[in-house]
């Protein structure tokens, strides 16, 4: 605020007091309460030394911004490049941010000093961007960079935010792995373009990534991005960097542990289950357990027999964990089965039916909250387009099936009847359902269903099509060259595909490995396909060829 100078002639206590308060509140800095809240970060308004100065030999910089900022975290966040030779020092003056440092200079070389997010606000903390500044002392100035963009392996989106860090190129990569520092780093913008500029001529190794906690080096579980080959400071390409998720360390376990008087028990897993997963029950010798023949329902799983003895019988899971899309080796891990608490019997319940409009060759499936022991047939009628038909059913621990073809045939209309104490759970006298319930769904006519046809060309590298056929129907196809795929019976939906590129012809689609310093392989998605009923669709797909060698492509 402006110097106002008060005059007061005040006597007694209320005189001072009231002085003491309207002087307080002027020597306060911040902004007013209220309004839309501040993110704008802090903008250099000017420096000494200028920005790109040469014959600089003065051991202090001072930066000045356009309102009061902070640097609480600076030591952990400047880089100077190349290193000084001595202690750094940095004091904030209100707007002016000092850095000063004890030797001396070295002689006909461009210093870039990089703050990272270390200067912000005082008020919200918003952090200054790509805050970097960088003179020289000699005669000339550094003036080459290294630009270009970070987007996202598997949907191509702009990924802002990230730390575009460079290495020297005589580094070793095991040097960058073991959490060596960069020489220069920049931070990826909204449509994840960076320049990291003020360099030498040199070549680097250049990895981004999403720095959590902000220390400069990569961890498992941070996404990653970088370039296989090096990159030179001479060369103008506008290199395309892709990113992706790395997994990060874990130990899963079981929780939600309970159990009823007749041995139903449950656990849930800490992680999510993948179909191609399984799990093995370590018990001693002489205990034994019933493991539900079901995978892991909404991620818990259920076994029966469980009594009071093996509370403390030191009972592993043992969970075999598949390799996921890019990565090479699944995961065992083993858990400890946690005692279960014994809680009150659960009615049995209904948890899952069919309902709506069924493909012809989709099996009704009915899911309860409880093993079951059998299906009382005679409580149970099934009518087809209102005429009683015959029907099996197939039971498998809590799933009953219904198997019957005239309940499968394109049009029909069916209706099913569970009169009470047609299903009782095992071990106990619990019958469902108490009152009659009547389910009533139907099959899609073959008028309804659709073809499609897709034409692949362009193919420059083997790779794997992923067609989403359904809910949970997805088509896996091998493919090594131009081709014409065809599916028919679909019902009328959005369709989706995607194309997974294995360049290295290894069967595996690859993920980025930090590891083994390998970018991910190409992934490609073709615009969704409406198909209508009765509708045949034919589809060319042109596939970008340049994709199997992506980590080159210039945008």
């Amino acid at each position: 605020m402006a110097n106002v100078v008060l005059v007061m002639k005040w006597t007694g206590t209320w005189g001072w007091m009231l002085a003491c308060i309207v002087l307080a509140s002027c020597a306060q800095v911040g902004s007013p309460s209220g309004g839309p809240k501040d993110e704008t970060p802090p903008e250099l308004v000017s420096a000494f030394p200028a920005l790109g100065a040469t014959e600089v030999n003065d051991r202090r910089m001072v930066l000045e911004f356009d309102e009061y900022v902070k640097a609480s975290n600076w030591r952990s966040q400047l880089l100077v490049s190349p290193p000084l030779d001595g202690a750094v020092e940095l004091e904030v003056r209100g707007r002016e941010v000092w850095v000063s440092w004890d030797e001396a200079l070295r002689a006909q070389t461009t210093y870039v000093f990089q703050f990272g997010d270390a200067v912000a606000d005082v008020n919200e903390g918003n952090a200054a961007t790509n805050l970097r500044h960088a003179f020289s002392t000699g005669s000339v100035l550094d003036t080459l960079s290294i630009r270009g963009r970070v987007l996202d392996a598997l949907t191509g989106d702009a990924q802002s935010g990230m730390r575009v860090m460079l290495f020297p190129g005589s580094w070793s990569v095991d040097s960058v792995l073991a959490g060596a520092t960069p020489s220069y780093v920049a931070t990826t913008l909204e449509d994840g373009r960076f320049d990291v500029s003020f360099l030498p001529s040199a070549s680097f190794h250049v990895l981004a990534l999403r720095d959590e906690n902000r220390n400069y080096a990569w961890e498992p579980g941070e996404d990653v991005a970088l370039l296989e080959r090096q990159a030179s400071s001479t060369d103008t390409t506008s290199w395309v960097l892709w990113s992706g998720a790395t997994p990060a360390p874990s130990t899963p376990y079981m929780s939600e542990a309970v159990r009823d008087e007749w041995g139903w028990a449950s656990w849930r897993l800490s992680e999510p289950w993948a179909k191609s997963d399984s799990l093995e029950w370590l018990t001693p010798a002489e205990k034994t357990l019933q493991p539900s023949e079901l995978p892991p329902s909404n991620g818990t799983v259920h076994v029966r027999g469980w009594r009071a003895e093996l509370d403390s019988a030191g009972i592993q899971l043992v969970w075999h964990k598949a390799p996921v899309w890019g990565q090479w080796q699944g995961r065992v891990d083993t858990m400890a089965v946690p005692k279960p608490r014994l809680v009150d019997t659960d009615s049995l319940r209904l948890l899952a039916k069919p309902q709506g409009r069924l493909m012809p060759d989709e099996g009704p499936v009915f899911r309860f909250s409880a093993p079951l022991d059998s299906v009382d047939e005679p409580q149970v009628t099934v009518w087809v387009d209102s005429v009683e038909v015959e029907a099996d059913w197939d039971l498998t621990w809590s799933e009953v099936r219904l198997n019957s073809l005239q309940a499968q045939r394109p049009g029909a209309s069916v209706q099913v009847s569970f009169m009470p104490g047609a299903l009782f759970r095992e071990d106990a006298s619990d019958g469902w359902p108490k009152d009659t319930v009547d389910l009533v769904w139907s099959i899609l006519p073959q008028d309804a269903l659709s073809t499609w046809r897709l034409k692949l060309e362009d193919v420059a590298c083997p790779g794997w099509l992923e067609v989403a056929l359904g809910t949970d129907q997805v088509d896996l196809v091998r493919i090594h060259a131009d081709t014409i795929l065809a599916w028919s019976g679909l019902k009328p939906r959005s369709l989706n595909a995607t194309w997974w590129g294995d360049p290295n012809g290894n069967g595996v689609w690859e993920q980025v490995n930090v590891a083994r310093w390998k970018a991910p392989e190409p992934v490609l998605h073709l615009d969704p396909v409406a198909l209508r009923a009765n509708w045949e669709v034919e589809t060319v797909w042109r596939l970008d060829s340049a994709a199997c060698v992506r980590h080159e492509i210039s945008r």
